[in-house]
C-alpha cells in the first residue's frame, strides 16, 4: 500500500519520486520539484518510507539523466574473433561390399503426375569406398563427337547431380559416356582399371510412367542405368550400329535387287542346359509389344500378350532354374490372371510368385522354369 513518505517509480511511463499526499486512490508524487497526481495502481514501491534517503536524495529508477550518462560511457572493446580451427574432413566409413565399384546412372522426374511437362534430373550414384574423378558427356544420335556435361569428383557412397533435362533436350542425350578414375585418399587401395563406359538411352522409356520405378538408391520412381557393376565395365554396345548398317543395306537390296547370302542363324542361349542366364524381364504393356494398336480390341490385345508369355516360356523351358519376371502391371488383374492360367495349364512344373515389390510393385509376376 502506497503511503506518504515512499519512495515510487511510475509503471507505465519512465520516472519517479517521494509521496507527498494521499488522497483516496490518487498519490501526489514530487518529481523534480514538480508535485504530479498519479493512480495508487500505477506506482511501485521502491523505498518504504522511514528508510534513509541516499546521500543526493532519493535515486530514481529509469532517471533519463542516469540513462544517458550510461550511454555515454565508452563502450568496452569487444574481444578479438578467435580462428576457427581447420576442419577436417570426415573420415570415410566405408561398406563391406564397396570395395567393388558399383556406379549407377539415374534419371528423376520432377513429377510423374504430368510426366509430359516434366524436367528429369540426372543423377551420378557411386556405390562404392572409392572416390571418383570423373567426366560426364553426351552426344546426340546425329552427332559423332562428344560435350562435356559435367567434370568433377563424387566421394564414397555418395550420389551427385550432373544436369536437369527437359524432354526437348532428351534427343541430346541419346548416347552418354563416362571416364573415371577410382581412387582412396590416405589409405592404400586396391588399383580399378580406367573406366571408360558408353550407353546408349532408350528415349521412349521417359515417356512411359511404367518405366519409372523406385530403385535400388531412389525411393521415388526413376529411370536406372547401370554403368559399372561389381566392377565390371559393360562392352560399348554396338547393336545399334549394325541395326543400322543392315537397314540401309536391305534399302539399297529392295532399290538395286542386290542378292546377299543368308546369314547363320545364331545359336540361341537356351540350347545350353548347363549356361545359367540372368534374370529375364518381359513387359507385357501393349505398348512394348506393338507400335499401333488401331483395329485391336481388347481381346486382339490380350491374346498378343499371352502370345508372348509362350514365345519366351518356350525359348527358355530347357533352362532349368532360368526365372524370368512378366511384367503386367497392377490394373484390374485380367491379365495377371490370364498369365497365371496359361503357366499352369501349358508349364505345370514350372512355380510362380510375385515379384521384388520393391522393384515391380504389385505388378509382375517371377517365375523359374523347373
Amino acid at each position: 500500500m502506497v503511503k506518504k513518505g515512499d519512495t515510487v517509480r511510475y509503471l507505465n511511463e519512465v520516472g519517479g519520486g517521494i509521496v507527498t499526499r494521499v488522497d483516496g486512490k490518487i498519490a501526489y508524487v514530487e518529481d523534480n520539484g514538480f508535485e504530479n497526481p498519479m493512480l495508487i495502481s500505477d506506482l511501485v514501491v521502491v523505498m518504504p518510507a522511514g528508510h534513509p534517503a541516499q546521500s543526493g536524495g532519493p535515486k530514481l529508477m529509469f532517471d533519463q539523466s542516469i540513462r544517458d550518462a550510461a550511454t555515454a560511457r565508452p563502450q568496452t572493446p569487444e574481444p578479438a574473433p578467435v580462428p576457427k580451427a581447420e576442419e577436417k574432413p570426415l573420415p570415410v566409413v566405408e561398406t563391406q561390399h564397396g570395395d567393388k565399384l558399383n556406379i549407377v546412372l539415374a534419371f528423376e522426374p520432377s513429377s510423374t503426375r504430368e510426366l509430359s511437362q516434366a524436367t528429369f534430373n540426372a543423377v551420378l550414384v557411386n556405390d562404392s569406398n572409392y572416390h571418383l574423378l570423373f567426366t560426364f558427356a553426351r552426344r546426340s544420335a546425329e552427332e559423332h563427337q562428344w560435350t562435356v556435361v559435367y567434370q568433377g569428383s563424387v566421394a564414397p557412397n555418395e550420389l551427385i547431380d550432373l544436369h536437369e533435362y527437359s524432354h526437348a533436350d532428351l534427343p541430346d542425350i541419346e548416347r552418354i559416356a563416362l571416364q573415371a578414375v577410382a581412387y582412396k585418399e590416405g589409405k592404400p587401395y586396391e588399383l580399378k582399371p580406367v573406366i571408360n563406359v558408353s550407353r546408349r538411352i532408350d528415349l521412349t522409356k521417359f515417356h512411359k510412367l511404367h518405366c519409372f520405378r523406385p530403385g535400388t538408391y531412389f525411393d521415388t520412381p526413376v529411370i536406372e542405368l547401370p554403368l559399372v557393376s561389381d566392377d565390371a565395365q559393360p562392352r560399348t554396345p554396338i547393336a545399334d550400329t549394325e541395326k543400322g548398317e543392315e537397314d540401309a543395306a536391305r534399302r539399297l537390296q529392295e532399290k538395286y535387287r542386290v542378292d546377299t547370302p543368308k546369314k547363320k542363324k545364331p545359336k540361341n542361349d537356351a540350347d545350353n542346359p548347363n549356361k545359367l542366364l540372368p534374370l529375364i524381364e518381359v513387359d507385357l504393356h501393349i505398348g512394348e509389344l506393338t507400335d499401333t494398336t488401331a483395329g485391336m480390341d481388347n481381346a486382339a490385345m490380350l491374346q498378343m500378350q499371352l502370345d508372348e508369355v509362350r514365345r519366351v516360356m518356350k525359348a527358355n523351358a530347357r533352362r532349368l532354374g532360368q526365372k524370368i519376371v512378366f511384367i503386367h502391371g497392377k490394373g484390374e488383374g485380367v491379365l495377371r490372371r490370364e498369365v497365371l492360367s496359361l503357366l499352369k495349364r501349358e508349364y505345370p512344373k514350372a512355380t510362380t510368385q510375385d515379384a521384388s515389390f520393391r522393384e515391380y510393385g504389385f505388378g509382375a509376376t517371377l517365375v523359374t522354369i523347373h
